[in-house]
């Protein structure tokens, strides 16, 4: 039997027998008031389906669901999800799902540096669990996280790392207001599936993430074949040079140029002028950057450049990504000033003569 929506009914004091299709079901996770207990067995499988299919489109309500599934389902305080930068050095946003009367309060860590919890930073591996009994007795070494730790009401935490494309991204963690004797071994068993089909989620929207970008990059040099094109990722502070560009200024071609100083490579002449457009272009000012100025070559010689960048912002106005070409005009520009030389010479001439 089922009730209307379909999900199997409680028979006496019996458990229901749930398919396949019913454990990934959307309705059965639904939270209702006659809804059977479920199990961590049934709740991290439906977890690690989830995330293995999880995509950019629907990865905020997913994580969303599945904490709370975990939480309801492993009965403690709170579950989150911590992703941090790309530099894996700050905590870059925190989801969490907490129980009505939970006191611990792990989004405050929101933004700040991994170093505010050394034992556990010095211990993040991929699909490594660490656990902390009672932040009130701890051992020397895992004293300033727990002083942390304590700090937002949280006495217990089990929490698994994750990697994507070899860089641990974040942790998944279980935190409780009081302290425990262990968590479940059955759990740590779950949480290395649960964890491996995050990584793998995570690394599908990674590489659909890389392969957007690389579209964009082709995109834009198309039409810019002779032109040097560079690619800069805000997140990572990492910035992609075509050959040509490096050409163009003197570098050899398996150079590798990951952040140039641009202060150094700009014209002290034409700083200000450039820094400012890119500004205003990045503020949403302009549709577009567009600069004529110098750039250093490798030689020392200043060469005249005719710029272009767009750049792309997240949702807070924050850049995301700036992509930008570079055409050498120098002989162009050097033709120019000749010409306008002789062109101040001839009047000079003529200017003589009259006045003769």
């Amino acid at each position: 039997q089922g009730d209307p929506i379909g999900v199997p009914t409680v028979q006496g004091d019996k458990l229901p027998e749930f398919t396949a299709s019913d454990v990934l079901s959307t309705k059965l996770w639904q939270p209702r008031a006659d809804r059977p207990p479920l199990g961590i067995d049934l709740a991290c499988t439906k977890v690690a389906v989830d995330f293995q299919n999880i995509s950019a489109g629907n990865a905020d309500a997913v994580i969303r669901q599945s904490l709370e599934i975990l939480r309801e389902a492993i009965n403690t305080d709170a579950v989150f999800l911590v992703l941090l930068d790309g530099h894996g050095e700050r905590i870059d946003s925190i989801a969490t799902a907490k129980g009505p009367f939970a006191q611990c309060r792990p989004e405050v860590l929101k933004g700040e540096p991994l170093e505010s919890l050394p034992w556990i930073r010095s211990r993040l591996e991929h699909v490594r669990l660490l656990e902390i009994r009672d932040t009130v007795q701890v051992k020397p070494e895992q004293a300033t996280d727990a002083e942390r730790l304590a700090g937002l009401d949280i006495r217990s935490m089990l929490l698994i790392a994750f990697a994507v494309q070899g860089t641990v991204r974040g942790f998944l963690a279980f935190a409780s207001s009081s302290p425990r004797d262990g968590w479940d071994v059955n759990l740590h068993l779950l949480l290395k599936l649960v964890g491996t089909s995050l990584a793998c989620g995570l690394e599908k929207i990674s590489l659909a993430d890389r392969l957007a970008d690389m579209q964009e990059r082709q995109e834009m040099a198309l039409p810019c074949a002779n032109d040097g094109l560079w690619d800069y990722d805000a997140q990572t502070n990492h910035t992609w040079f075509s050959p040509r560009w490096k050409a163009m200024l003197g570098f050899a071609e398996n150079d590798i140029i990951t952040s140039p100083d641009w202060h150094r490579m700009v014209h002290p002449e034409d700083l200000a002028r450039v820094s400012a457009s890119m500004r205003d272009h990045i503020a949403g000012k302009t549709p577009m950057f567009e600069s004529v100025h110098r750039l250093k070559h490798t030689d020392g010689e200043w060469r005249w450049v005719i710029g272009r960048a767009c750049a792309r912002t997240d949702d807070q106005g924050r850049l995301r990504r700036l992509i930008g070409v570079e055409l050498d005009i120098t002989e162009r520009k050097l033709y120019e000033e000749a010409l306008f030389r002789e062109k101040e010479s001839a009047q000079i001439t003529l200017q003589s003569i009259g006045d003769g």
